[in-house]
C-alpha cells in the first residue's frame, strides 16, 4: 500500500514537469559537468538509472551511446520510449535487474540516491552489471556545501535540498552525503578505483570556487568512479 502510493506521487511529479516543459539540459548545473566528463561514444551500453522524463538520456543518445533506461513511472517511460531509449518500468529498489554481469560500459545514477532506503543494494547491483573497467558516474545534493553547514549549525536542522516546499517530514530526500561519505559509501559496495569528485554551482561566488573547492563550495557533487 504504501509503495503504491509513493509511486502515485512520483507520478505526479514527471507528469507535472512533463506538462511544464522542464526539458532543458543546461538549467540543472549538474549537467554541465557532464559536459565536461562525457566525450562522444562508439555505441557503448549505457544505463540510466532512474531516468525521469529522459532529458539526460536524450543528451546520452546525442553522444553516441545505446542507452537504457530504468523508470518507475508511466510517464517517464512512455516519454523515454519516444526519445529511443530501451527503457523498462522498474523499481529502482527492486533488485536484481533483467540484466546480466558485466552488461554495461557505463551507468548514470542521477540524483536519486538520496531518495532510496537500500542505496546500498542498488549500488552492489550497479557494480554487478558494469564491466570490467565500467564506469558509475552519480550525482546527488552536497551536504557538505557550505551553505548546507551554516543552515544547520543555526537553525538544528537539515537545509532542504529538493524543489518542493514541503514540510520535513514530507521530504523526499531521506539520505545525505558529503564527499567523504559517498566515497565511504563506494568503497563498501566495491568500488574503489580511479574515484574522482566534481562540483557544481551555478551562483556567484561559488560558481567559481567549486572549480577549486568542491567538498565545501558546489551545492551538487558529481563523482566518478570505476569497477
Amino acid at each position: 500500500m504504501e509503495q503504491k502510493k509513493i509511486q502515485q506521487f512520483y507520478e505526479g511529479v514527471y507528469t507535472e514537469y512533463l506538462s511544464e516543459g522542464l526539458s532543458e539540459f543546461d538549467a540543472y548545473e549538474r549537467n554541465h559537468v557532464l559536459r565536461r566528463i562525457y566525450s562522444q561514444s562508439n555505441g557503448k551500453r549505457l544505463l540510466d538509472l532512474g531516468a525521469g522524463h529522459g532529458n539526460v538520456s536524450k543528451f546520452f543518445l546525442d553522444k553516441g551511446y545505446e542507452v537504457y533506461g530504468v523508470e518507475w513511472t508511466t510517464a517517464g517511460v512512455n516519454k523515454l520510449g519516444k526519445l529511443g531509449v530501451k527503457a523498462i518500468q522498474h523499481d529502482i529498489e527492486d533488485i536484481p535487474y533483467k540484466y546480466g554481469d558485466n552488461f554495461f560500459d557505463e551507468v548514470f545514477w542521477g540524483d536519486n540516491i538520496e531518495h532510496l532506503f537500500f542505496p546500498e543494494a542498488v549500488a552492489k547491483e550497479i557494480y554487478r552489471i558494469l564491466k570490467p573497467g565500467g564506469r558509475l558516474v552519480l550525482s546527488t545534493p552536497n551536504h557538505g556545501w557550505i551553505i548546507n553547514r551554516l543552515y544547520y549549525l543555526f537553525m538544528g536542522v537539515p537545509r532542504r535540498t529538493e524543489g518542493h516546499k514541503i514540510p520535513i517530514w514530507e521530504w523526499q530526500h531521506i539520505r545525505y552525503f558529503n564527499k567523504a561519505e559517498i566515497e565511504r559509501f563506494l568503497n563498501s559496495c566495491g568500488f574503489s578505483n580511479n574515484f574522482a569528485f566534481y562540483g557544481a554551482e551555478r551562483r556567484q561566488p561559488f560558481a567559481t570556487l567549486s572549480r577549486y573547492l568542491p567538498s565545501i563550495m558546489a551545492s551538487v557533487m558529481v563523482v566518478e568512479v570505476r569497477k
